[in-house]
Formats: structure tokens, sequence, C-alpha cells
């Protein structure tokens, strides 16, 4: 057997060993399909209703906004982006419209990771939630937790008051903050899933 033969067999074989080990590979799954316009309005009205907002439909506006014209709602709140990191239309996203149109309304409240209890405390008492309900923060002054855990520590004292601490995930080092009623946390999850975000629920 000459040279060429005895390399083009053994480029034969890899060959076929790479089409062998392919071939049982087990197939990818189906990509999720996209979210729809339907899909985040449903979200921003159960999002609303949650909240006791009473410029759902306003609210909506601005996400669907951002949504299927990202160049009018940069040009609407170009003087907000540039705080977001936003600083073109093509990095707005409904996501992240949705939260600050919260924030704006006074039922979002976003703190750095480096937190602590007071500073925990400071933002729950900016939320119309727990202004609303009246609720009593000061069984959580004498915490010495940081971060995360006081953020699970706050959640889990909401908890005996019928209420959720939730974050609206932003992918980054930051809280997105807002207080609900506990049994509207999973609705919400399912809805923001569907769009292809995450509401995270603060507790142990």
């Amino acid at each position: 057997m000459g040279w060429f033969d005895w390399i083009g067999r053994l480029l034969g074989g890899k060959a076929a060993t790479g089409g062998a080990y392919a071939a049982s590979a087990a197939p990818a799954p189906p990509a999720p399909p996209a979210a729809t316009s339907e899909d985040w309005q449903t979200l921003c009205t159960a999002v609303g209703e949650a909240l006791d907002l009473e410029d759902v439909d306003e609210l909506w506006g601005e996400v669907h906004q951002a949504l299927t014209q990202p160049q009018q709602y940069y040009n609407r709140f170009a003087d907000d982006l540039p705080n977001r990191g936003i600083d073109a239309p093509e990095h707005v996203t409904p996501w992240l419209a949705l939260v600050d149109g919260l924030q704006r309304r006074g039922q979002n409240f976003e703190l750095d990771w480096k937190l602590d209890m007071g500073d925990a405390i400071w933002a729950l008492r900016a939320l119309k939630t727990v202004q609303q309900r009246a609720v009593p923060l000061e069984p959580l002054a004498a915490s010495k937790a940081l971060s995360h855990d006081a953020l699970l520590e706050a959640g889990d004292y909401l908890r005996t008051r019928g209420l959720s601490l939730v974050s609206f995930d932003i992918e980054s080092d930051s809280y997105p903050l807002s207080v609900l009623e506990t049994g509207a946390v999973a609705p919400l999850q399912a809805l923001a899933k569907r769009v292809g975000s995450k509401v995270v629920d603060l507790a142990n």
C-alpha cells in the first residue's frame, strides 16, 4: 500500500468515526417560539393588575413602542436611557421598557448588589405597594445581612404579611425590586418566561 493510499484510509476512517458519532448524538431541542405582541401585552396587563397600576394601558403603550418602534422609544426617553447603558435604538428592549416604566410609576426600585439591610429598607419604603399597605419595616432594622442575603431576609419577612419581594432580572449586578401579593408571583413568572425573561422570587 502506498503512502497516499494509507493516508486516505486513515482519513476515511476518521470521517467514518465522526459520522457515526454525529448520528448517535441526541437531536437539538427545538427553539422556543418567539414572543408575540400579545404575549407582551398579557404580561403588561398582569403586572399592572398585580401592582395595582392606574395606567396599565399607558405602560403597555411604552412597552409596545419599545417592541415595534425602538427609535421612537429611544427619542422619547433619550434623557434617561444613558443611565441604563442604552446609547442607541438597537439596544432598546421591551423588558427594560417594562422595568423602567414601573420605576417611573413608583412600583420598582433598583438597588446595586452592594447593599445592606438599611438600603433594602430604604428601597422598600419607596415602593407604592409598601406605602399603601403601611407595611412596618422596623423589624428588619437590626439585621446585619448584606447583599442577596439581606433581600432574602426581607423577602421572608414580607411573606409573613402575604407579600413577596421580587426582582425583574435584567442580567446585571443590580436588583430591580417590586413588592406584590404572593399569589401573583407564579403567574407573572410564567408570563415572563414566555417572553424570554425572568421574575425572581426573593425568599428562602
